[in-house]
């Protein structure tokens, strides 16, 4: 059985306070949200593959979020890393950086 989730759309999200927002997650409509550019500067300097994991690393960090409210950014962090099977950190330098 396939548990129902939160649809999932590319937007540009732009900036939270001093952050810029690669992801989100908007419970009231029941969407994560994606930064498009963020997609694209990591599919620019790492390839599609890259692309992708950091596409379901973001989901399942918006996930995390969603079901657990009280989790922080960390433990958020790490969830998605390991359901994209990256490092925590993989994609820093090119959206942080």
């Amino acid at each position: 059985m396939t548990v129902p989730g939160p649809r999932v759309v590319f937007a540009d999200l732009g900036d939270w306070g001093p952050v810029r927002l690669l992801a989100e997650y908007d419970a009231a409509a029941g969407v994560i949200r994606i930064d498009r550019a963020a997609v694209a500067r990591v599919r620019a300097a790492l390839g599609d593959d890259a692309a992708e994991r950091f596409v379901a690393c973001a989901i399942a960090h918006e996930r995390r979020h969603a079901e657990r409210p009280d989790a922080s950014e960390a433990a958020a962090r790490a969830a998605g890393a390991a359901a994209a099977g990256v490092a925590p950190d993989a994609f820093d330098a090119v959206l942080r950086g």
